[in-house]
Formats: C-alpha cells, structure tokens, sequence
C-alpha cells in the first residue's frame, strides 16, 4: 500500500545533517530490502515463519535433543500459544504432545516437592521467535539509513504498531520521524487498516477463535447457571468445574466481555468504548468474534464489513496511538539524538489495556476465594473431589496447603499415566490392554497450564469435562 507523495519525499529527503548517517552495511542492507516487500508487517511475517520452522525442526529432528528437552523441563512445556501450536500439528500432535506431557510432569513431581517451587523457564520457541524479531528489527533500524529500504518500506504496508516502535526506538531521530509519520497514516486511513496495523500478524489467533467458539456458548451458560444457582455460586465454580479456577476466571472474563461488547449498539459503543482500551491481542480477538445465533439479520456492520461495535473500538485505540505519535513527532524538532530517542522510549507507555486489568483482577478475586473455601470446614469434602489449580499457577501462587497438596497429588497421577501412555506405545507392551491412559495428553494440558484449553464444565452427570 503505497503513501502519500508528501511522506515519500520525506523519506527521499532525509539526509545526515541532523542525525549522523550510518549507512549499513552491505549484509544489514541486504537483509533489511529482502525482508521489506512483502504482505503485511515485515517483523510479523519474520516472526511467524521462524515460529514454523521451530516446529518443523521439532517436529522431525530436535525434539529428541536431550539439551532440548532439559530446557523445555526448566520451562515445564511450551507457552500457552506454542502448546496450542504443538496441539494443532495434526497426526504428529498425540505422540509429540505425549513425549512433551511426560517430561513436564516428572519434572513437575520434583519441583512441587522442592522447599521453594522453581520459577519456570522462558519456552523455548518464544526464544527462537524472539531472536528472529530481534534480527528483522535491528536489520531494519539501521537498514533504514539507506534510501532503497526506504523506498521498498513505503512501497509496503510498513509495519504492524508493536514492530514500528521497537524499530523507530532503535533507528535514528529522522528515520523514527518517518515510521511514526507512517504509522499515524495507516491508523487514520480507515477502520481495517487501523486493525491490521495495531494487531500485526499472531499466528495464534485462530486458534483462540476456534477455542472460543467451540467452548463460548456452554461455559457462559454454565457460568450463569453456577452463579445464580445458589449463594456464594462462585465457589460451585472453583470446586466443582474440571480445570484451573484461576485459568478459568481470566477466560471467563475475556470470553464475557468481549461477547458483551460485540452485542452492543453504536451509541452504546461510541459511550463506552473510553473504557475498552485494548491490547493487540484482545482487538484481535474483539475483530475475531462472529455472530452466529440469534438475530443474525439485525447485525449491523460498517461499509468496510467489520461489526459496528468492533470498528467503534478499532477507532478509539486508533485514535490514541495516532495521538501519542503525532506528539512524538512534534517532540523532535530541535532535539538531539539521545533526546529523541528518551521520547521514542515513551510513546504509547500510558496506553493500557483495559480487558487485560479486569483479567488480572478476575484471577486475584479468585486466589482469595481459593483462601476462604480451604479455611471453611464445610467445603473440606468437595475440595478432595475438586481438579484444583493447573502447574503454572501452582507454581506462581502461594496457595493453602490443602491446594497445594491436591496439585501434588494430581500432578503425580498425571505423571503416572503419561508415563504408562509411553511404556505401552513400546513394542515390548503390544500385548497389554491399552486404556485411557492413551489418551491422556489430550486432558494434560487442564492441570499443566490451564490457559491452553481454556475453562471446562462439568458433564451433566458431574464428572469430567463437557
């Protein structure tokens, strides 16, 4: 998508007089124009390629690296993202989530029995993406002293918000002037550019999308029916549900507010949309939400297709970056190099997400419930029979020692039978009956990190997930 004739003689006007020149060199260059060019953000799509090969590397040869296989110990499995990847490999995902499952759980037998829980390792391909990024940014930083990456950035689409500001945080006082003048054009253009500039490129989207309308319409209803079913429902939740309390009441929170805001009308969302301020990773998913139920004839969508509500919040969060870098522009008439790049370091810091807050504040409401449940005697029966909190946030929390034991023992149990899953996979164990066990590493990831699966509830028999 090409700019407007005034920032493209910007960028052929830039020169060395006020910002030294340090041209690159001819492996920077060369790197910065072959990554430029392309579809969409260039860091993105960097980014995401380097994330599938990490996993076809896995995939075919290094998961059985024993220095690999330490690290992902130390991590106790993948993120949350890269397990849903590992999940959504298709015929592989059984037996590679099954091999990953059983390390995690023998090491987390050893760290829930340590004095003080070890604090879990970085995942090892957020290190791989993480490394690509860091390369295309750097490249292209100081690629951008060159008049031809100029060109070839403006001929593109330039990049998503979170890549523009790490490299005009990097680059010189001139050549951050051009990214920010690029990306306040983009964001001002129109309702679908401003939403591909401020959520870039995340692989894992879809994923979350899948999850969410796969799960949305009977945990809601189950949430529902928990809470007003009796007094204090909340705790029915966090003891009678087959997963994480913890992990559950931040999706629960996500997963309301954003069906919430979808349903509601425009004036309803020009009102509020002040307080629905949100990262890249809740507009994505915000712009992901489809109505599929009720009065689908009633929906009201933009002349762009985007749902009225959802373009309302697309422009607001639009509307402050373009703020925020319109004044960074300003800042930099007259300053020097280390002031530019002091007030590179502060745009956009003052804009939080407001969904990412009620997340957290989800979460914390449910730790103090978990206190008050363990300190009542009359929930001590149902709290044996509960799933309990999943590892990541056992061994984040400082939970009551009725918690903790219960994630000790489920955690052995799980232990147990992934490792039963392994021993009868062999040849030697062909003759033995093969049981649940072997689907085992499909319920693994409710008890080792929640976020994975997102929340569970309960069969109408009461027993295991729905």
């Amino acid at each position: 998508m090409a700019l407007p004739g005034w920032l493209s003689d910007l960028a052929r006007g830039l020169g060395g007089s006020s910002d030294r020149a340090r041209p690159p060199d001819a492996h920077t260059r060369s790197a910065a124009l072959a990554a430029l060019g392309g579809e969409g953000c260039a860091v993105c799509r960097i980014a995401s390629e380097a994330g599938q090969r990490w996993f076809f590397a896995y995939e075919n040869d290094t998961r059985v690296d024993l220095g690999l296989r330490e690290r992902l110990e130390r991590s106790f499995g993948f993120c949350a993202p890269h397990t849903r990847h590992l999940l959504d490999l298709g015929a592989s995902a059984s037996w590679l989530a099954r091999w990953v499952f059983a390390d995690v759980a023998r090491a987390a037998v050893g760290a829930l029995a340590a004095p003080e829980p070890p604090t879990p390792g970085p995942c090892p391909a957020c290190e791989a993406v993480e490394r690509a990024e860091w390369d295309a940014v750097r490249n292209l930083a100081s690629g951008l002293f060159d008049q031809d990456v100029r060109d070839l950035l403006l001929a593109g689409d330039g990049f998503c918000r979170t890549h523009g500001l790490a490299v005009l945080r990097r680059t010189g006082r001139d050549q951050a002037r051009l990214v920010a003048m690029m990306l306040d054009e983009r964001l001002t253009k129109d309702p679908v550019t401003a939403r591909d500039v401020l959520v870039g490129v995340q692989p894992d989207a879809p994923r979350r999308r899948r999850l969410r309308e796969r799960a949305v319409r009977s945990v809601l209803s189950a949430e529902e029916a928990g809470r007003t079913a009796r007094p204090l429902g909340d705790a029915d939740l966090v003891l009678d549900w087959p997963c994480c309390p913890m992990c559950a009441a931040g999706h629960l929170a996500e997963w309301r507010c954003l069906h919430w805001l979808v349903g509601l009308s425009a004036d309803e969302a020009a009102e509020l949309r002040g307080e629905a301020t949100l990262c890249a990773e809740h507009l994505a998913d915000l712009a992901g939400v489809r109505i599929t139920s009720g009065d689908v004839g009633a929906v009201r969508l933009t002349e762009d297709g985007l749902l009225a509500p959802v373009a309302q919040v697309i422009e607001h969060v639009a509307q402050l970056w373009s703020k925020d870098l319109r004044a960074f522009v300003g800042r930099l008439d007259g300053a020097s190099a280390s002031a530019a790049r002091a007030a590179a370091a502060h745009v956009g810091q003052w804009i939080r997400c407001h969904l990412c807050e009620r997340r957290a504040a989800a979460v914390q409401r449910t730790e103090r419930l978990l206190g008050l449940v363990a300190a009542d005697p009359a929930y001590a029966e149902r709290l044996r029979d509960a799933h309990g909190v999943c590892l990541r946030h056992g061994l984040g929390t400082r939970l009551p020692a009725a918690w903790q034991q219960l994630l000790r023992a489920r955690t052995g149990l799980l232990c147990y039978e992934l490792e039963e899953a392994e021993r009868k996979a062999g040849w030697d164990a062909r003759w033995e009956i093969r049981g649940a066990e072997m689907a085992v590493w499909r319920r693994a990831p409710y008890l080792l990190d929640g976020q994975v699966l997102g929340p569970a509830v309960p069969h109408a028999d009461g027993d295991g997930p729905a």
